[in-house]
């Protein structure tokens, strides 16, 4: 823990400089008003998206194999919603420096909060979490549950200044713990069963690396695969696993309703998890689906660039 405290240790003088520049500025955005936050700084990274055109043909190409469906007109619409909430998405991060319970307190409502406190407080659970809405929000979820352990997994940056100033950022609770995903599995038989709960925090809707033992299942009308973490963690060890189901309330404020995916107990296959988790990401998508992260290139991998790649029999999504 020592180690993450000390954050900026390996940088050089000029990347420290800019580290602390960044950091600066975030923190002041965390004590501005709200309407400067979403009716000024908002509409300008809006703008700044629609001008360079951000990922523009990524996001039409993905909305239209995923809802062959709608118009043109309707898929150009999601996309502006999108860029709207990649917009919000920038400021909600930015202005989480330094947020602290006091003076962040209505960033995020927890729909069964009390609820699911009563059935996971001390136990070990998966949160099978999604690129929607602002993610970065569910580790908030430190500041009602205070004593269990959150392991927010994640993927090392290229840039060293931004992989440093995300771990601070991150740094919003003590009982948070920052692990590259290679490191999960270690850190976690090292601190199970420690008298408190590990809380194993995965975005999982990334596209992963492909492998000749990769599965696909039928997603927004495509074969997709999915990160297999959560799966693993939750069927190899028994323990259950929820699908964080989001909704925006407002600019800047959401809500969170954890649902069960899985209880620890019942008999399942991986596959099986997968499914249900890809089938709730998908009803979450299509009721809501410019908050998504449509900019990801998510298919990039298919079916048949598996088969020519490893010299095997084309697989058939789930």
């Amino acid at each position: 823990m020592a180690n993450q405290q000390n954050i900026a240790n390996d940088l050089r003088w000029h990347q420290r400089v800019g580290l602390e520049v960044l950091w600066g500025v975030c923190r002041a955005l965390n004590y501005s008003p709200r309407w400067f936050r979403f009716y000024v700084l908002r509409p300008l990274f809006y703008a700044i998206l629609v001008v360079v055109r951000y990922r523009r043909s990524v996001i039409l190409e993905n909305l239209e194999r995923s809802f062959p469906e709608k118009s043109e007109a309707e898929r150009r619409r999601i996309m502006r919603g999108f860029y709207n909430t990649l917009a919000e998405v920038i400021v909600c991060t930015i202005c989480l420096a330094g947020a602290t319970p006091e003076h962040d307190p209505d960033l995020i409502s927890w729909a069964n909060g009390e609820e699911h406190l009563k059935r996971t407080k001390g136990r070990d659970w998966v949160a099978m979490a999604s690129h929607f809405g602002s993610w970065e929000y569910f580790l908030l979820w430190c500041w009602y549950n205070t004593s269990d352990t959150f392991l927010a997994v994640y993927h090392p940056l290229r840039s060293v200044v931004f992989e440093h100033f995300y771990r601070r950022l991150r740094n919003l609770a003590p009982t948070i713990i920052r692990t590259p995903m290679k490191e999960t599995l270690r850190y976690y038989l090292r601190n199970r069963g420690q008298g408190k709960g590990v809380i194993l925090g995965l975005i999982s809707d990334q596209s992963p690396n492909m492998r000749p033992d990769t599965e696909w299942f039928r997603f927004l009308n495509q074969d997709t695969a999915f990160v297999e973490g959560g799966a693993k963690f939750a069927t190899r060890f028994h323990i259950p696993a929820y699908f964080i189901n989001v909704k925006r309330l407002a600019p800047g404020r959401y809500e969170v309703r954890m649902d069960e995916l899985y209880d620890g107990v019942e008999d399942i296959s991986e596959g099986e998890f997968t499914r249900r988790y890809a089938r709730a990401l998908e009803a979450m998508i299509r009721e809501t689906p410019e908050l998504w992260m449509w900019s990801h290139k998510r298919w990039k991998h298919t079916p048949e660039k598996q088969a020519a790649k490893y010299g095997i029999e084309k697989k058939v999504a789930k």
